[in-house]
């Protein structure tokens, strides 16, 4: 993983330009996947930026979309493709 660009916005606000590898992508998705599965919404606000498993969702979500768009697909796993 590589720091590209790093700009703050507002206060509480830091947009980063990241270069990930699809295994570290994976590695996310799996993570949020494991805790929307296995953790409450405490849990999560607790152990998160997130307020519940729905917030935590669109973050997914989106990672989910980046992946897919992926061009060598025989790298990912077989869930994401």
């Amino acid at each position: 993983m590589d720091l590209l660009k790093q700009e703050y916005v507002a206060n509480a606000v830091t947009l980063t330009d990241l270069r990930l590898s699809e295994s570290e992508i994976t590695i996310y998705l799996d993570c949020m996947n494991f805790m929307l599965e296995n953790c409450s919404d405490e849990q999560i606000n607790q152990y998160t930026a997130c307020i519940d498993k729905e917030e935590l969702s669109w973050f997914r979500d989106d990672l989910l979309e980046i992946i897919k768009k992926i061009e060598h697909k025989e790298f990912l796993p077989d869930r994401y493709k």
